[in-house]
């Protein structure tokens, strides 16, 4: 046997034959120089094939909308957006008018150019947006060189799927009900593969380097998208464990929506698990995974790859489909709509266009994103607190606002609510007038003054994502120092405990919608803490459900002294081996449900 290692990108175990993927490849394209006076005619084979693309692509919308469910539609009505992008185009034309090359080679110079300024964004998610371009661009040389699309992929039995990498249009065209898994040479865990494997609850494992050189088609391998890991040729010991694995995951998950309400304790007491959610995600797999709630819906998607910013009409109708939703979930269901959190190396052209996104940011990161960008952008403050307010009459709705940092961005975010809401009471527009509004506890400035803060909003979400980078200074995305990355650190333990502790004395609810809150160590050690509300994919929902079943209130009582005991001296993983330690003790089969 070998063990191949990756990045663990979607939870779960997967056992059988492999289906190589190697998809279209690079598609050889001719560059010339066109003759003087007949650039017209490069101009017209270029807007040929720009509507044969668009036909294509609303095809494929129109197709997956009714087969699929929204969230894959949704990546190609952004292809859509990046094909009809008139900077794009305008760009194409000028490579064709000005230096007159045929239209395959403009269309390739331009989408070179673009491909560099996405690879040079210190954020991942928009690194990963390359794939995007490549799609579009492959679809459109094709039209341009009159290659046939590709014939439907033949997958016939249940395989997982072994690739280089995969683009959207791949990844969405394969037949989900015999895709196992995925294990890909390339890609991240903000890859479409990732993204995708996710939200089907398909485990996933990306960044293997030469699966594909490693693995047979047929062959059988093991993959274990929690672990990162995949085995090539196993034993038939190894093959047994994995099925055992695949059957349980199974059970869990039936167990889920058949049992007592997700995140019930033994003892009957209660931790609330909600999912993290984005505009075009499939709400109903969100209801049938257990959720009971919506912890974090991440309303920047609405903007992410947008020719033009999403009018209030746009943005209301997306709110009011996600409230109305949850009503459907359970009793106490509500929606927590982040604010726009985009940061000042991400793209996003409609408000770019009109003047209001600043210069790029030697350290984005520690620049005009989130909560201060729209400080300084009141208008599309505006416009956004409008819309989230007018489909708080539908159900019930939270406003969170990110990456706050200072009492004075509180107050001044305050002040813009209070304008809209007088603006709305004129022109006589329903809202819900007790809408709560809460702060995101990422920076660790708002950790340390959390009683400060909490004296302004009605409730906390901890984004453990940034907590814990900003406090260790570690960016988890940077193989030298993700070893650094320790959510169960002393420090971070330290500021989580105090924020938990200022939100119980002021009297206000406290959650956690990073990805630790899915993690089944440390998010039980969360619920320990004190939180009330742990927000997650919702496909980790079934898992990190089964493990409450297993506790009571005084477990997780005992769960927080052992950890308390090692003190501030452990490191942040001899702290995560003490508390795997002590889950051992109590769920003996821990590994069968999670590992």
């Amino acid at each position: 046997m070998r063990t191949v290692c990756g990045l663990a990108t979607a939870r779960g175990f997967a056992v059988g034959p492999v289906f190589v993927y190697r998809g279209d490849g690079d598609i050889p394209i001719p560059e010339y120089v066109v003759e003087s006076g007949r650039e017209g005619e490069e101009l017209a084979r270029l807007r040929r094939a720009l509507n044969e693309t668009k036909r294509d692509l609303e095809s494929l919308v129109a197709t997956l909308r009714a087969r699929t469910g929204r969230a894959d539609a949704k990546i190609f009505e952004c292809h859509l957006m990046i094909l009809e992008d008139s900077v794009l185009c305008r760009e194409t034309e000028k490579h064709i008018r000005e230096d007159r090359v045929n239209a395959e080679a403009a269309v390739r110079r331009t989408a070179d150019r673009a491909r560099s300024m996405f690879e040079r964004m210190n954020d991942p998610y928009f690194r990963e947006r390359v794939r995007d371009l490549d799609d579009v661009e492959r679809r459109l040389l094709k039209n341009l060189l009159g290659f046939a699309a590709n014939p439907h992929v033949e997958l016939k039995t249940p395989s997982i799927v072994v690739a280089d990498d995969l683009t959207p249009s791949e990844t969405v065209q394969l037949p989900r009900a015999l895709v196992l898994g995925f294990a890909t040479n390339g890609g991240s865990a903000t890859s479409h593969v990732a993204l995708l494997a996710r939200a089907m609850g398909i485990p996933a494992v990306t960044g293997l380097g030469d699966i594909t050189a490693l693995v047979e088609p047929g062959e059988t391998i093991l993959l274990d998208g929690t672990g990162g890991t995949v085995i090539v040729a196993p034993d038939a010991s190894a093959i047994r464990e994995f099925r055992d694995l695949v059957e349980r995951q199974k059970e869990i998950s039936e167990e889920a929506v058949t049992g007592a309400p997700a995140g019930t304790l033994r003892d009957g007491g209660r931790v609330k698990l909600y999912a993290n959610l984005h505009p075009g995600a499939p709400l109903e797999d969100v209801k049938s995974l257990g959720a009971r709630g919506v912890g974090l819906y991440r309303s920047e998607y609405l903007w992410l790859n947008k020719e033009a910013e999403p009018s209030e009409d746009e943005q209301y109708r997306a709110y009011r489909e996600v409230v109305e939703f949850a009503k459907t979930l359970s009793s106490e269901a509500s929606v927590t709509i982040r604010v726009l959190d985009i940061g000042g190396d991400k793209m996003v052209r409609g408000i770019s266009q009109r003047g209001e996104v600043r210069q790029r940011e030697a350290n984005p990161f520690l620049g005009n994103r989130s909560i201060r960008y729209l400080l300084s952008n009141k208008a599309v403050f505006r416009t956004q607190l409008r819309a989230i307010l007018r489909a708080s009459v539908h159900g019930r709705v939270c406003i969170l606002y990110p990456m706050i940092s200072c009492i004075e961005e509180l107050r001044q975010a305050a002040a813009v609510l209070a304008d809209v809401r007088a603006q709305l009471d004129a022109e006589g527009v329903p809202y819900d007038r007790d809408v709560p509004v809460g702060a995101m506890i990422e920076v660790p400035s708002a950790a340390i003054n959390a009683a400060a803060l909490a004296k302004h909003v009605r409730f906390f979400s901890i984004g453990t994502n940034d907590l814990v980078q900003y406090t260790m200074a570690a960016d988890r995305g940077n193989e030298s120092v993700a070893h650094l990355y320790q959510p169960t650190n002393p420090a971070v333990l330290r500021l989580m405990r105090h924020v938990i502790d200022v939100a119980k004395k002021q009297g206000i609810s406290v959650g956690v919608c990073g990805e630790s809150a899915a993690d089944p160590l440390v998010g039980v050690l969360w619920a320990a803490m004190g939180i009330d509300i742990l927000s997650m994919s919702a496909t980790y929902i079934p898992v990190m459900s089964k493990l409450f079943s297993k506790l009571t209130r005084a477990d997780l009582d005992e769960y927080l002294a052992a950890v308390d005991a090692i003190g501030d001296e452990a490191t942040g993983e001899e702290t995560m081996a003490r508390c795997r330690e002590w889950m051992l003790s109590k769920i003996p089969d821990l590994d069968n449900i999670v590992f």
